[in-house]
């Protein structure tokens, strides 16, 4: 797949080349939590994948507001090792939990290697210490009744060592929640957050009992 199957297309089927594709349909890039996922993050995803001109806004005849969306939790294995990410000059691919024990602007040799030097701090207790990822939390929309864009839509994904509180979790849950009532290209172009869903996981499943059963009814 990828470019290459697309080269081997266009030489042999005279499929457009991948510059043209590029050019012509600009794809959405997500951009991955450094730590604790921030707003500033998500307010980017949700830009770069429900803009008008990358997916078109739910169509609704006959009622006056759009349907509403489920907000999908899940995780995801990855491979645990540290990223470049380039737009940011960060590194990627520590876990949320630990992150915020280093530094992750990558300003000089000697501040890549205090990163280096925390991952390979045996002390748990240490307040220096950091560890990969082992897994991906992915947050996604995805909208209730739109058979023309049912896709999910990925809006966060944050590495995690898996011990994290469920606390803890709906502390940036909750950032999501806020991010995506107040961008101008989420609830109001595509609707409102009805439910939330997500695996059996203990943690999940404390989390969305911590958010959502607050009221009396």
């Amino acid at each position: 797949g990828g470019p290459r199957l697309l080269y081997a297309l266009q030489n042999s089927h005279g499929f457009a080349s991948v510059s043209t594709v590029l050019r012509k349909q600009p794809i959405p890039r997500l951009l991955p939590s450094i730590g604790t996922p921030e707003r500033k993050e998500i307010d980017s995803n949700i830009s770069s994948f429900f803009a008008p001109e990358i997916k078109l806004a739910p169509s609704y005849p006959g009622c006056s507001e759009p349907p509403g969306n489920t907000l999908m939790v899940d995780g995801v294995a990855i491979e645990p090792k540290c990223r470049f990410c380039y737009r940011r000059n960060a590194i990627l691919g520590l876990c949320r939990e630990h992150a915020k024990h280093v530094n992750t602007q990558v300003n000089s040799v000697e501040s890549v290697d205090l990163v280096r030097s925390a991952l390979a701090e045996t002390d748990k207790d240490s307040g220096t210490r950091v560890c990969f990822g082992t897994d991906a939390t992915v947050v996604a929309v995805a909208p209730f009744c739109n058979e023309e864009h049912y896709t999910a839509i990925p809006i966060v994904v944050s590495p995690t060592d898996k011990t994290e509180s469920a606390e803890d979790f709906v502390k940036w849950l909750r950032v999501v929640l806020e991010a995506w009532k107040e961008h101008p290209e989420g609830e109001a172009l595509h609707g409102p957050i009805w439910r939330i869903a997500s695996d059996g996981d203990s943690i999940f499943r404390l989390a969305k009992f911590i958010l959502c059963m607050t009221q009396e009814i």
